[in-house]
């Protein structure tokens, strides 16, 4: 068996290689396809087209491993049963469950590896990705950020009006700034109020500041005046983005990592209130990767069904049920996030991997 193990391993390699290559590339096209427009109104020149094309490629293959996944099982279970390796098999006395075996432990390391990467480099290169489009607008004399825009800190301490913004070399100029301070001894927030402020790289230098604290919920105020008063906190470099592109399946939660949203949740806790927002990116950050195992599951019985119809129906049968399975994650994220109280987050994240490993295994049973 150990042989056979590795046998069907191998049958997957090249599959996987091919669909994920071909299915990158495809996004990829897309991509620079659907901006061509913004690339050429905004002159954006050849160099900074190709960074944002390499740094968006991270967040590219993670959302595509379960695809390559589904298309290497397919074909691989379509051409064992079309050459009768898989009927051989079956007459010596070997079950589905254990001749897909190897697929279920490719399919699970996939998931892991998908999780890994995920983790390590996807919000990495999203944040490059956010950085060179602020740089891209930064340099651009003839686009001004929009006016009047309301910024927060990640942990929710600070919340920012922002009347006027200039961008300056490395620094944002910044008018008629009020900002919300949290207390954690107090439910009322410390108000700031200022004229203008300077931002550069994670530090607020508030000029002519007045700082009002309340005590007493409100009734009681101490005020105090700063003609120079510093806070540290880093905004996203999507704030400074003045240019905006048509990107597919992109999340704002993609510069997080899922143990970030889960440090921020738990504050939340803390703090009496969760978003529910925050709460759906959290189970999504762990159950599409595991989608991997889920294709691994459903892909082989059902591929081994329609194997006589020759390869195409691998391909075939591996394109519907990916259009399937995000059509239905894609319907779960909008009522997830629309209609928490409805659909819970947990119920919205891992919905479709348990109803196509429901349908998987149950293929599997009435295939066996």
């Amino acid at each position: 068996m150990k042989r056979i193990d590795l046998y069907m391993a191998r049958e997957m390699i090249v599959p996987f290689l091919i669909g994920q290559g071909a299915v990158v590339l495809m996004l990829t096209g897309t991509v620079l396809y659907n901006n061509a427009d913004t690339f050429l109104n905004y002159r954006i020149p050849a160099q900074g087209v190709a960074r944002i094309a390499f740094y968006f490629l991270p967040y590219l293959v993670s959302l595509t491993m379960p695809v390559a996944t589904a298309i290497a099982a397919s074909l691989a279970v379509s051409r064992l049963a079309r050459d009768s390796e898989i009927t051989v098999m079956r007459a010596s006395g070997i079950s589905l469950r254990r001749i897909f075996l190897p697929i279920w432990s490719a399919g699970l390391l996939l998931s892991m590896g998908d999780f890994a990467f995920g983790e390590r480099v996807v919000p990495w290169a999203t944040r490059q990705y956010e950085r060179t489009m602020s740089q891209l607008s930064r340099s651009m004399p003839f686009l001004a950020p929009r006016e009047r825009q309301v910024v927060q800190s990640p942990d929710r301490k600070y919340t920012v009006y922002i009347g006027r913004m200039a961008l300056e070399g490395g620094r944002a100029l910044l008018y008629d700034v009020t900002m919300l301070a949290a207390r954690s001894a107090q439910p009322t927030p410390t108000v700031i109020v200022a004229p203008r402020a300077a931002y550069a790289d994670g530090v607020w230098t508030l000029y002519d500041a007045s700082v009002h604290a309340y005590e007493d919920a409100g009734r009681r105020e101490t005020y105090t005046h700063a003609d120079q008063l510093e806070i540290p906190f880093r905004l996203a470099e999507r704030t400074f983005n003045l240019i905006y592109l048509q990107l597919p399946l992109y999340s704002q939660s993609a510069t997080s990592t899922w143990s970030e949203l889960g440090r921020r949740i738990a504050d939340e806790r803390r703090a009496g209130w969760v978003n529910p927002q925050d709460l759906l990116d959290y189970h999504f950050k762990l159950s599409v990767p595991f989608s991997c195992l889920v294709f691994a599951l459903v892909c082989p019985p059902m591929s081994l069904r329609f194997a006589r119809a020759g390869s195409f129906m691998g391909v075939l049968l591996s394109i519907i049920l990916v259009f399937v399975y995000w059509n239905t994650l894609l319907a779960a994220k909008i009522l997830g996030a629309r209609y928490p109280n409805v659909l819970p987050p947990a119920v919205a994240g891992w919905g479709q991997n348990a109803l196509f490993a429901g349908i998987g295994l149950f293929a599997l049973w009435r295939e066996e």
